[in-house]
């Protein structure tokens, strides 16, 4: 309907102006195990052996050198919980690259230290 409309505009030199609704939203990801707020995406990770959460922890701070994204985690007792906040007004696809992420070094980290 739209491509119609501005095609016609377009095609009819009588009329000059057309209407192009455009919407603005933020980026959604189709499926994640994030959660997601407005300026701001959150996860927790739970070990069940010592060896496997230092890994990690070791693994998110040689990430968060040399990461674009705001990365904050917190450690207690067996669970790390991040918190990626966004560096613009909405998250991004640098927020969305760095869950990503995470998510690989968590499964790496449980692949290679594995028994």
């Amino acid at each position: 309907m739209q491509l119609q409309n501005i095609m016609t505009n377009y095609l009819n030199e009588n009329s000059v102006s057309f209407n192009v609704n455009i919407v603005s939203s933020p980026i959604r990801p189709k499926m994640t195990s994030w959660e997601i707020e407005e300026k701001r995406m959150y996860k927790s990770y739970s070990f069940e052996e010592k060896r496997f959460l230092e890994a990690f922890v070791l693994q998110l701070l040689k990430y968060n050198r040399e990461a674009d994204a705001n990365v904050e985690f917190r450690v207690k007792e067996n669970k790390v919980g991040i918190i990626i906040h966004a560096l613009s007004p909405v998250i991004s696809e640098i927020e969305l690259e760095s869950s990503k992420d995470i998510d690989k070094i968590k499964k790496d980290v449980m692949y290679y230290y594995a028994k």
